[in-house]
């Protein structure tokens, strides 16, 4: 934290997050995933230069592991994006592990559910603190067969607001 005094004023208190944050994402994987960028290109060029928001975002990549990665067995590139998640996970500020795991695990688990080949097989790839998101988003659906059944069940936990 960084604190300044500002004119007379000796009550404003700067705060800085050096944590890794949502923008460091999307050029990470790019730069890492040489294969994500013909998707990458197609994504961007549908959104006309607007941006499309992290989350949506964030979906292109998933899409590139369930779809791609995954079926052609580039198991390094694989583990490789699962480390990454997990370091996020572990250094981020809470709007990147908000990312990761609605963004990226939970969006991942959806996507892998209509493949042959269905979630589980990334079980092995998970870290530990996104192996506990990825069991937390399992109990979180568990029974629900809508996002507004998941919302009501969220309202009704004693801990939300």
């Amino acid at each position: 934290m960084i604190m300044a005094n500002m004119g007379n004023n000796p009550d404003w208190i700067f705060h800085r997050d050096d944590r890794p944050s949502e923008a460091e994402v999307m050029p990470r994987l790019i730069a890492e995933f040489p294969g994500f960028h013909a998707r990458w290109e197609k994504h961007l060029e549908s959104w006309q230069g607007e941006p499309a928001g992290n989350y949506n975002d964030i979906a292109q990549f998933v899409h590139f592991v369930v779809k791609e990665l995954y079926p052609t067995g580039k198991t390094a590139d694989l583990q490789h994006a699962f480390d990454l998640v997990e370091q996020w996970l572990v250094n981020g500020n809470q709007n990147l592990r908000d990312l990761i795991v609605i963004g990226f695990l939970e969006d991942l688990q959806n996507v892998a559910s209509w493949q042959e080949f269905g979630r589980e097989v990334f079980i092995p790839f998970l870290g530990p603190q996104s192996h506990q998101a990825w069991n937390e988003i399992e109990r979180t659906w568990a029974s629900k067969t809508s996002l507004m059944e998941v919302i009501r069940a969220e309202r009704k936990r004693p801990d939300s607001d």
